[in-house]
């Protein structure tokens, strides 16, 4: 009796250890069947806006009590755990500080939610990345981040701003800012360590180079143990550039330093980059002309089957239209040149494909010279194959 008693625990016991595999083995197969998400459905969704509860139907909206984000927010980078939603963001700020470009001091911050929808300014509304030290490359500012979970820790990829412009290096227009990309870690998303103790893990090109003025903007992805960077170069001219590294520190140019062929429009920045393990599939940013005559910075997308040749898709028709009266990003070409810009990665979640993005308006608020940015939300039902 008492060896059949002990038979029958150790058959229960086998029953819960498989229970358990089975459980996270079809765990497992959720997300993997969020991987399989092809690039052929997301170029057949339809992608639409997503009313947030900020002014104009923004998901997050400049603070104006906030000195360091009182005047505009942009540049969003989102991480998703399955519970919680992570915003990286530029905010923006007047300054009279002959030192900083454009007169405007920019930090990065960080926003939490649980539904993508409704954002809180985390860290205590404060920056969880600031100016770096005098001297450094990015003493005068900061921009255009780009983060990512690599096992334990964030990386985040960043644009530093020195003070620099293209007078001071020779090339381009003479007003336009130096930026190079660096590199910080965390391990908890909000306290950051510079990493390269402090200089920039990709430094601007010499004269004649894509990147001459500027190489920031980026998106990178881990295929293995590479990492592939995808980043905006300047040098004239808005073009966009590949670079792989083993450490994320230590990058080398891919193309023969040269810029991605096949995207279209004369001017490209901001991408975006999904693969679904056959192909990319690229958001970025373009001109196009308004009825009015005016110009503005939209998105449009692009495949590649190497990540280097690219070709443009859905007929060269934008992801998104025209914004609705009163939207946050009614930039009309004139008034506003940023429709929908510096989208973040895909994040694809209960059947939607989410894309959180930067635009402006057209109507400054009172007292303010420019109108603000801001940051919303588009997405798309999908379904996985």
């Amino acid at each position: 009796m008492v060896q059949s008693n002990a038979r029958h625990l150790v058959h229960i016991a086998v029953f819960m250890c498989l229970f358990f595999f089975i459980l996270q083995a079809s765990n497992s197969l959720t997300v993997t069947a969020q991987d399989r998400i092809t690039v052929e459905t997301l170029l057949n969704a339809k992608f639409k806006r997503v009313q947030g509860a900020m002014t104009g139907g923004a998901v997050v909206y400049p603070n104006s009590a906030k000195s360091w984000s009182d005047h505009s927010l942009g540049s969003p980078t989102v991480t998703f755990d399955g519970r919680t939603y992570l915003m990286y963001f530029v905010g923006m700020s007047k300054t009279s500080d002959p030192a900083i470009p454009y007169g405007f001091a920019e930090r990065i911050g960080l926003a939490t939610s649980t539904d993508g929808v409704r954002w809180k300014i985390a860290n205590k509304e404060k920056p969880v990345l600031d100016f770096g030290a005098k001297g450094k490359f990015d003493d005068a500012g900061l921009a255009h981040p780009f983060v990512l979970r690599v096992g334990d820790k964030y990386m985040m990829w960043y644009g530093g701003i020195d003070g620099r412009a293209g007078k001071d290096v020779g090339v381009g227009p003479a007003h336009v800012r130096v930026e190079q990309i660096g590199l910080a870690t965390s391990k908890d998303g909000i306290h950051w360590t510079r990493a390269n103790n402090g200089n920039p893990v990709m430094k601007i090109g010499r004269p004649g180079s894509i990147d001459a003025v500027q190489a920031t903007g980026c998106h990178v992805i881990r295929r293995g143990d590479q990492f592939i960077m995808w980043y905006g170069a300047y040098n004239g001219r808005h073009t966009i550039g590949l670079a792989t590294s083993k450490d994320g520190i230590h990058w080398q140019k891919q193309n023969g330093g040269r810029s991605l062929p096949g995207l279209k429009g004369g001017k490209q920045l901001g991408p975006s980059v999904y693969y679904d393990g056959r192909q990319y599939l690229m958001l970025y940013n373009t001109i196009r002309k308004t009825p009015n005559g005016g110009s503005q910075w939209t998105l449009y997308l692009a495949i590649s089957k190497d990540g280097i040749h690219w070709k443009q898709a859905r007929n060269n028709v934008p992801l998104l239209g025209s914004a609705p009266p009163g939207n946050f990003g009614s930039a009309d070409g004139k008034k506003g040149n940023n429709h929908a810009v510096h989208p973040t990665k895909i994040i694809i979640v209960k059947g939607r494909a989410r894309i959180w993005y930067g635009a402006e308006g057209n109507v400054a608020r009172p007292g303010r010279k420019y109108a603000a940015s801001a940051i919303g939300l588009m997405e798309a039902k999908i379904s996985a194959r």
